[in-house]
């Protein structure tokens, strides 16, 4: 079984925050960010509406220990890709858009670089 745990971006100041609470029923959070303690905001998944994105952790490390969220953005040998999830299965699709492979593949040997909603241009740029 894999730890259920959450990250969520704060848009406005970029600040990474843990949700403390989360209503899926109103897509809103409960956590601290912006220099507060305890504050509401609403999240979407995909970045479009909101104050806060919300990403769930995939339950894997990459080379250097640091958990892999939702739409980061991964480095392995010299390939770029974003983890995903689809179906009960998380993957990583190549910035090539050719193949994609399952999340645990790229992870013993891959590194995190940024996540899709900062840095775009990762994935973009390859």
């Amino acid at each position: 079984m894999r730890e259920i745990k959450f990250d969520a971006i704060y848009k406005p100041t970029g600040e990474h925050f843990e949700p403390y609470k989360i209503d899926f029923r109103d897509n809103s959070t409960f956590g601290n960010f912006d220099g507060k303690q305890g504050d509401w905001c609403h999240f979407s998944l995909d970045g479009r509406y909101g104050d806060a994105i919300l990403r769930q952790y995939t339950g894997l490390k990459d080379k250097n220990g640091k958990e892999i969220y939702e739409r980061d953005i991964i480095n392995c040998f010299e390939q770029v890709g974003e983890a995903k999830y689809e179906l009960g299965v998380y993957y990583v699709e190549w910035a090539n858009g050719k193949y994609k492979s399952y999340l645990s593949d790229p992870v013993k040997n891959g590194e995190i670089i940024g996540n899709i909603f900062e840095n775009p241009e990762l994935v973009q740029s390859k």
